[in-house]
């Protein structure tokens, strides 16, 4: 994956000024494994703290505001008490209860401070009397309504909207009479003490206060409210009746603002903790890229290295310096094991070459000797039966029958000197001999040969360690395959010769070292691989039950 072009060259103005950035040691990534955790954990105590104290000033600041907006409502209910007795007192008058047509307008001539006007209401909902400026609201809508809510209870009805003919900002209270009317009057809000109250809300710059009618519908407001939505956990709300009423004070006010700084900003010891485990994740990735990919690939290079491919070594896997060092460990190894090999190679070598000349000699002897002393044989027998047969027929037969039995003798022999030195390699070379070794197999086989690149000769040793290593591989698939095809490819490449044998039949578990193929008795397998070895090359075997097996060997060209 390519590098985004600003960590280039901030990798590059590093080497500029002589410092070589690479992955991090694993001593690194140990201590990021150990460190990081404590501290999202420290951090997760300290949040849970600063949240267990956030939520203990929230509810501090919920019972100071509670205390607050009821000592608020108890005086505006004071306030209002104060009128409504004011008005009731004026209701007790007997004139205003009198039955003469000017008694009751002479009560309310002159209105008590701080009503502006008054009206009194009959048992029938009809004026009785007005005074001060009432006359002009006597038959508004809030005045009869308001009558006949005070008139069918015992308390004072209060009214401070400004619908029905009600002047904004006035109050209008209504107060039963003894014989079932009532008297209703109207002063202004700011005589009643409600706006002194609901300022009394303010405890600070940032809260905000109402007070609120039956219906919900603010009669006063103090403070300016937020702006926006203002998150549900983040302002207290605190909602008191006010005694006497059906009105309620309203109470909201910001409560982080009231914390200190520290208990404030809770939210950054959780963006802390986030990059914390940002940063622990990162260097899991860069682990498992520095340290986990770098040994897997180093275990299969070990995996190669065991088949005898030293030069899978050499490539470099990356990751932090222990696995660098482990790798330059492991190729100091494999060139041990090489320079090893090659010493045994030498030895073992030389121990084949005496075996193959000492075949050799006794191919030779076997032609020279045996086998021309058995043809003469033949030709002498031959004699002697022309001459028998003018003695009779039966010597004849006898001489015919010994002589079927010598040509068998001979047969087998030239066999068996064809299995210890096969001679047709020597003549003509390696891609005859195989074809003629491949020729040998049963129909039943149905066994092909073919040839890659251009054939040329090998050197001796090469050539026989091919064909011995064929031979092997066509022997397993006669004596355990029970293969109905054979494919036999021989491959001349610029740098050596490959050759390939596989066959369709019932296969096997293959071992996964060579070590294995010893344990498990498949030692003609292990000769095969010996051999390929020995001439500098290499072996390989896959096999899987019921798909077949395929041998392929490499050596290299000797210049």
């Amino acid at each position: 994956m390519a590098r985004p072009r600003f960590v280039n060259s901030f990798l590059s103005a590093a080497r500029r000024v002589g410092i070589r950035p690479g992955p991090p040691s694993l001593r690194v990534h140990i201590l990021l494994w150990t460190l990081l955790p404590l501290v999202v954990f420290l951090l997760g105590l300290s949040f849970t703290d600063v949240y267990g104290h956030q939520q203990a000033m929230k509810v501090m600041v919920e019972e100071r505001d509670r205390s607050l907006a009821q000592a608020v409502a108890g005086r505006i209910a004071d306030g209002l008490g104060y009128h409504a007795r004011l008005l009731a007192d004026l209701g007790s008058d007997p004139a205003l209860l009198g039955t003469g047509s000017d008694e009751p307008a002479r009560a309310l001539a002159q209105p008590s401070a701080p009503f502006e006007g008054l009206v009194a209401f009959d048992r029938q909902g009809q004026v009785r009397a007005t005074g001060g400026d009432g006359n002009a609201w006597a038959q508004a809508g809030f005045a009869v309504s308001l009558a006949a809510a005070a008139g069918g209870s015992a308390r004072p009805a209060y009214l401070a909207r400004a619908e029905g003919g009600l002047a904004p900002y006035h109050l209008a209270i209504a107060v039963p009479l003894s014989d079932g009317g009532a008297l209703v009057g109207v002063l202004p809000l700011a005589s009643t003490g409600v706006p002194v109250g609901a300022e009394g809300l303010l405890a600070s710059a940032q809260a905000y206060g109402r007070v609120l009618d039956e219906q919900g519908v603010p009669i006063y407001e103090a403070g300016v409210p937020a702006r926006g939505t203002p998150a549900a956990d983040s302002v207290v709300t605190t909602v008191v009746p006010v005694p006497g009423t059906d009105w309620h004070v309203e109470l909201s006010e910001p409560w982080h603002s009231l914390v200190p700084l520290v208990l404030r900003y809770a939210q950054a010891t959780v963006l802390i903790a986030a990059a914390a485990v940002l940063i622990a994740l990162a260097s899991m990735v860069v682990g498992v890229r520095y340290v986990s990919g770098p040994l897997a690939a180093l275990g299969q290079q070990a995996q190669r290295v065991a088949w005898g491919d030293f030069e899978a070594v050499g490539r470099s896997v990356g990751g932090v310096e222990e696995i660098a060092s482990l790798q330059r460990a492991l190729q100091q190894m494999a060139a041990q094991v090489r320079s090893y090999q090659a010493a045994m190679r030498g030895y073992v070598g030389a121990i084949t070459r005496g075996q193959e000349e000492e075949r050799l000699r006794l191919a030779r002897e076997l032609h020279d000797d045996t086998v021309q002393s058995l043809i003469a044989l033949g030709q002498r027998m031959e004699r002697l039966q022309k001459s028998c047969a003018r003695e009779g027929d039966g010597c004849a037969a006898q001489l015919g029958e010994l002589r079927q039995s010598l040509r068998s003798l001979v047969h087998d022999v030239r066999r068996l000197i064809a299995d210890l030195r096969p001679t047709g390699l020597d003549e003509l070379g390696l891609e005859p001999a195989l074809e003629m070794l491949v020729g040998r197999l049963p129909a039943s086989y149905h066994a092909a040969f073919t040839v890659e690149g251009t054939p040329r000769r090998l050197g001796l040793d090469l050539e026989l360690a091919l064909y011995r290593i064929a031979q092997e591989a066509l022997k397993n698939v006669e004596q355990h395959s029970g293969a109905s095809h054979v494919d036999v490819r021989l491959s001349f490449e610029e740098q050596g010769v490959r050759l390939v044998v596989a066959d369709d039949g019932a296969g096997f578990a293959a071992p996964s070292t060579p070590d294995d193929l010893a344990r498990s008795g498949h030692f003609g397998l292990l000769g095969m691989r010996e051999r390929a070895v020995l001439a500098g090359g290499s072996l390989r075997l896959s096999s899987v039950p019921g798909r077949g097996t395929r041998v392929e060997a490499y050596l290299p060209s000797r210049r």
